[in-house]
């Protein structure tokens, strides 16, 4: 009898802190990236789709006082998360089975794992590439086309809007710059091909634009590479590279990072725009219950549950 109330309490307890984060995920705000609904994958900050995570540190200028803010994933088994050196992550820290957990680093919270834990990162994976898939039939009908961008350059749109620019690569060396412009309530999707590279160079916004407004769709399968010491290459965008290596050596990047694997080293910081939800908050839809029940038949159960507990203790 005592084992059937315990397992009854278990079971209350785990529903009413289930409904706590369903409550409050219906709060919270929309996906990163604007440009397109990443959904489940825009709510993490570091996410990697087929490899893995290995941050090499140290800290980079632009923690205050996080490395990386904001939820991390890793969601393929056999797939490792690895961080060293003075890094500090604000975590979680979300980690599919299968999945090893590597940290000699005091600033990293332990992994989150569990059935649960792997139907977010299952979902997240097929979000990443259907946001890819969708941003490639928006580049049917690009605003403008370019072919490799490798020295500084504006691309500015007078009105507000919602702007489509297929890119063939961006090489950038020496500070060469990218400059995204245009006024607040408009938002630029980049489609590039074949390439990133910022050896000393940057992709920035002004006007009203900020990094919440730009997704940068990479379909290539060429690593993505940032280098210059202080994290002068830096970039102000979500990064979606779903066949790619993205790798920080160092490099900055305010948005966020979903690629099929990340490196960083060096004092790389990946810092998510404001509007970010906290990372505790985003994973209300956890497990097949939120997927096919409301708040109010959560509240049913809760309370089915405990007329039950009390039952069994009579």
């Amino acid at each position: 009898m005592n084992n059937e109330r315990q397992l009854g309490s278990r079971g209350v307890l785990s529903i009413a802190i289930l409904l706590a984060i369903v409550a409050y995920f219906s709060l919270s705000s929309p996906s990163k990236a604007a440009v397109l609904d990443l959904g489940a994958a825009g709510q993490f900050t570091l996410l990697a789709l087929g490899g893995s995570i290995d941050d090499s540190g140290p800290a980079g200028p632009q923690a205050n006082p996080y490395t990386v803010n904001g939820p991390v994933g890793v969601v393929t088994s056999g797939q490792k998360f690895q961080a060293s050196g003075d890094v500090v992550y604000s975590g979680p820290v979300y980690l599919h089975s299968g999945v090893t957990y590597n940290s000699s680093a005091a600033g990293v919270p332990q992994p989150t794992t569990g059935p649960a834990v792997d139907s977010l990162l299952e979902q997240a994976y097929t979000d990443a590439f259907n946001a890819s898939a969708a941003a490639l039939q928006l580049g049917m009908n690009p605003t403008a086309t370019y072919g490799t961008i490798s020295t500084t350059t504006t691309i500015t749109e007078n009105a507000v809007g919602n702007y489509v620019f297929n890119i063939a690569a961006i090489n950038f060396s020496g500070g060469s710059t990218l400059t995204l412009d245009a006024p607040a309530g408009s938002t630029y999707l980049l489609n590039i091909s074949t390439g990133i590279t910022l050896t000393g160079g940057s992709i920035l916004v002004s006007g009203g634009l900020t990094a919440a407004d730009v997704l940068i769709n990479y379909t290539g399968t060429n690593a993505a590479q940032f280098s210059g010491g202080g994290n002068t290459s830096q970039v102000y965008a979500t990064i979606l590279a779903p066949y790619a290596e993205v790798g920080l050596h160092p490099g900055l990047v305010v948005g966020s990072v979903i690629a099929d694997s990340i490196t960083m080293s060096s004092g790389a910081d990946v810092i998510p725009v404001p509007e970010v939800t906290p990372s505790w908050l985003i994973f209300g839809f956890l497990g097949l219950v939120v997927a096919v029940t409301s708040r109010q038949g959560l509240m049913r159960r809760v309370r089915a549950f405990a007329r039950l507990d009390g039952a069994r203790a009579s």
